[in-house]
């Protein structure tokens, strides 16, 4: 015999799990749910249920908060520790489930682990070998953030540009 069951009744299952459970795709709804991008229920069905069962203003509200509590701090994220500011806000895009924000790096305070040679993030982005690689892994370090830190909650995508640094800002205010 096979079960089927229908969108509506998915959601109110999951609706369910959020009224019980609290409103966060984390590792006991993946687990509940087997959530992956190649199943019946894909990462991005589950942001939007989410968005629809907390409400899109309260989603926005609570993004825009966690977004705003400055200095975030990654310091477990592959031998990296750095702390980064959102400084802007702009392009809220909830029929599409994203927002779009700018982000500035504190390179100078952080550091990054490489092979046992602790370097300054500084030292390590304007290293001509693999600076590249570098900021790259900052981005990837940031993205994987967002998703855990802001989306699991909201269910909204958080996309950013490359960061700002601090060592390359200039303020002459």
């Amino acid at each position: 015999m096979k079960l089927i069951i229908t969108e509506s009744k998915h959601k109110n299952i999951i609706f369910k799990f959020f009224d019980k459970m609290g409103g966060d795709i984390n590792e006991d709804f993946i687990s509940f749910f087997g959530l992956d991008n190649r199943g019946e229920l894909t990462y991005d069905q589950a942001y939007k249920y989410l968005i629809e069962w907390r409400g899109e203003e309260e989603s926005k509200e609570l993004a825009k908060t966690l977004l705003l509590q400055n200095p975030h701090h990654i310091d477990d994220y592959g031998g990296y520790d750095f702390f980064f500011e959102v400084i802007d806000i702009d392009n809220w895009r909830l029929d599409e489930g994203n927002v779009v924000v700018e982000v500035k790096v504190d390179d100078l305070g952080g550091h990054v682990d490489l092979g046992g040679d602790n370097m300054s993030l500084e030292d390590a982005l304007d290293n001509e070998g693999h600076g590249w690689e570098i900021d790259d892994e900052v981005n990837w370090g940031i993205d994987e953030y967002f998703k855990e830190n802001i989306t699991s909650q909201t269910g909204i995508n958080i996309i950013f540009d490359r960061p700002k640094y601090s060592s390359r800002i200039f303020n002459f205010n």
